[in-house]
């Protein structure tokens, strides 16, 4: 799995004198059933034969990650990746591979580290989940993000059984299993409060046991659950992170459409918000944005200063340093680069319809 760990390691790793070649492939079944996207490596294979380098050795370890890369793409590949990302330098005997779920646009570069771009811009928009699948005496833990999910443990306790006969001595058992239910339960809030992050929270189990469960957490547990799936304790991997899939994708779409309407409704009544691509690059040069949306593949050409990175649609000039501004093919791309530097959120708007409310980029600002 990808991680903002696994980025930072990247681009602290020495290469030289060779380049890298890094390639982001949409390979998705559903685009591509037929494996046609091999068709749009060959394309930029090109690239690669008609690099000019004056040195020898450069040459020769570009062709050579050509090779490896068309190897690899002849073997079959797995079925739930939508993309693959592959940084290679032939020349340091360096090759990496990493299939993603989520899509990604093909793009391919030839540069002196790996081109991280991309996954610096994914990391900044998809949020992990901690996925909490409870019985009256087990707990499994899972963890979800970027489509994949991984099982970190199972929580057991020693719970008795129901007391199957009547009478007194019945009705006290009960009560003694009962009890171990919850003190089983407050076990598995203790783990949640000692190793939770920024995860978000999805409960899972029958909903007798996860309303119980409910009724445990602290205010601050309570306020990270966004939702329960009604699931089998002894489910497959495979089914749970279908459902989960399913959650996540409904429960992403439902907070987008949120976030737009509350960008459009409070942009004009003047509060902590604004939209249009002038208006959200005069406050991302503010350092004002708190969460930014764009519409998935939007782009808009413009200009950008030098010196203090203002961006405008429009301007050739900038305002703040009286200097001609450079001309940039995507300054969307810019605006997205300069929010995450400044730690911004960022969030993907997939529906264009939806997107066109905000023409297409909107913020919700810190002040």
């Amino acid at each position: 799995m990808i991680t903002k760990e696994k980025l930072k390691e990247l681009s602290n790793l020495d290469f030289s004198p060779y380049l890298v070649t890094s390639l982001y492939l949409n390979i998705s079944p559903i685009e591509y059933p037929k494996g046609e996207y091999r068709v749009i490596w060959k394309n930029f294979q090109k690239e690669i034969y008609n690099f000019s380098d004056k040195y020898r050795e450069v040459k020769k370890s570009l062709l050579g990650d050509a090779e490896r890369i068309s190897d690899f793409l002849d073997q079959e590949i797995s079925p739930s990746a939508n993309t693959l990302i592959i940084f290679s330098c032939s020349g340091k005997d360096w090759f990496e591979v990493y299939p993603l779920y989520p899509t990604l646009k093909s793009k391919f570069y030839i540069d002196k580290d790996p081109y991280t771009k991309p996954l610096v811009r994914l990391l900044s928009s998809q949020n992990p989940y901690l996925f909490i699948l409870l019985s009256k005496d087990k707990a499994r833990i899972f963890y979800y993000y970027l489509g994949e999910l991984h099982e970190k443990g199972e929580l057991t306790s020693e719970v008795p059984k129901k007391h199957k006969q009547g009478g007194w001595s019945a009705s006290t058992w009960q009560r003694w299993h009962e009890t171990h239910v919850i003190w089983h339960l407050k076990d598995v809030i203790d783990y949640i409060q000692k190793n939770l992050g920024e995860e978000k929270i999805i409960l899972g189990g029958t909903l007798p046991t996860i309303s119980e469960f409910k009724d445990l957490l602290p205010k601050n547990l309570q306020e990270k659950v966004i939702g329960d799936i009604s699931i089998e304790f002894t489910s497959g991997i495979k089914d749970i992170l279908e459902k989960i899939q399913e959650f996540v994708e409904e429960y992403e779409k439902r907070e987008v459409e949120d976030l737009v309407n509350r960008i459009f409704v409070n942009t004009k009544k003047g509060k902590d918000s604004t939209f249009g691509i002038e208006e959200v690059a005069y406050v991302v040069h503010e350092d004002r944005v708190h969460t930014l949306l764009v519409t998935e593949n939007f782009e808009k050409e413009g200009f950008q200063c030098s010196k203090c990175n203002y961006i405008s649609p429009y301007l050739e000039k900038c305002p703040f340093c009286n200097i001609e501004m450079e001309k940039r093919k995507d300054i969307v791309d810019e605006i997205i680069e300069e929010s995450i530097n400044k730690k911004a959120k960022l969030i993907f708007i997939k529906d264009n319809k939806l997107g066109e409310k905000i023409e297409n980029i909107g913020a919700l600002l810190r002040f």
